[in-house]
């Protein structure tokens, strides 16, 4: 397993570049299935878990958060607090009113204490604030985060699905401040293109030219999110069907002309789609890891089993033309 440097108030935590999410534990993905997946990945090498707030919720109208307290209940049961770097996220909209943020003091004190509680610890190893709040100043949002990293509660701060521009801004007031500055960032990415209004969230950012130049430039590292493209290259390639979410989000000439590309670098390595995908996140010119959701152990060992496979940076470059 490779893994990535991120910078914490207390050392460099070491992240596996395959992280396993949590999101639908405690709703497709029932507590001892979840639990078995977790076993597994610790077991393939890996050793981070991503979970949220508002992760494990069954509709837009559903208020109660089940993966955190699944996730809470395996490191207890299994007593690898200390093997884990656990990433947990808060400040997530309403998702039945995407564009009205809930990023502030209040929400962010409430959200991370209930995290701490119902994860069963005194600290995360990142905490990302899951969306912006682009009417917020960035100062007041620095000196917020700021706080809880100097209380003890988190170990480094995370932005998810932040512009680099507002990263870069946040990071100069932290610097001028001598606070605690984000030090890594999650935002869709893989191979497959897509947007925010493709996934029905114009709060959302996905890689592009922009942003990809931005990291190049400010050297932090990044997380994608739903890095299989819902598994867009593997179907296509194996003759199978894509949900219908999945062909809204990804179905598009972009992915279309980039499968030729995909289908000659499997038959060039050896390997499949969902390895090539890996590689592409794992070994980029920017240091970077995959997010991966895999709801059952046949799709983790899937993904997972060339988690050491590299490709060059021509070949990075030549999947996505």
């Amino acid at each position: 397993m490779k893994f990535m440097d991120v910078q914490a108030v207390d050392g460099v935590l070491k992240l596996s570049k395959i992280a396993k999410g949590a999101d639908y534990f405690g709703v497709t993905i029932q507590e001892k299935r979840a639990w078995a997946l977790m076993d597994r990945y610790l077991e393939l090498g890996g050793n981070t878990i991503d979970t949220a707030r508002i992760y494990g919720r069954k509709n837009a109208d559903d208020t109660i958060s089940r993966s955190e307290p699944i996730v809470g209940r395996w490191m207890a049961a299994r007593t690898n607090r200390n093997d884990i770097l656990l990433v947990t996220k808060g400040a997530h909209p309403d998702r039945n009113n995407l564009t009205k943020s809930r990023l502030c003091r209040e929400v962010i004190d409430l959200e991370l204490e209930t995290s701490l509680s119902e994860l069963g610890v005194d600290y995360v190893d990142i905490y990302f604030l899951h969306r912006d709040n682009p009417d917020m100043p960035v100062g007041e949002i620095v000196d917020m985060m700021d706080e809880h990293v100097k209380a003890g509660r988190i170990r480094a701060l995370g932005a998810s699905n932040w512009t680099v521009a507002r990263i870069n801004e946040a990071n100069a007031y932290a610097k001028a401040h001598g606070k605690t500055p984000f030090t890594i960032s999650q935002i869709q990415w893989g191979i497959a293109y897509t947007t925010g209004e493709l996934w029905n969230d114009p709060t959302m950012v996905c890689m592009n030219e922009t942003e990809y130049q931005g990291y190049l430039e400010n050297r932090i590292p990044v997380m994608g999110f739903a890095s299989q493209g819902g598994g867009f290259y593997s179907k296509l390639l194996e003759g199978g069907t894509l949900q219908d979410k999945f062909v809204q989000r990804y179905d598009n000439p972009v992915n279309r002309h980039r499968l030729d590309a995909v289908r000659a670098m499997c038959e060039k390595t050896g390997k499949s789609a969902a390895a090539i995908g890996m590689a592409f996140l794992t070994s980029n010119p920017l240091q970077s890891a995959a997010l991966v959701g895999c709801s059952t152990i046949e799709q983790l060992e899937d993904t997972m089993s060339d988690c050491d496979f590299a490709l060059s940076a021509e070949e990075c470059a030549a999947l996505v033309k």
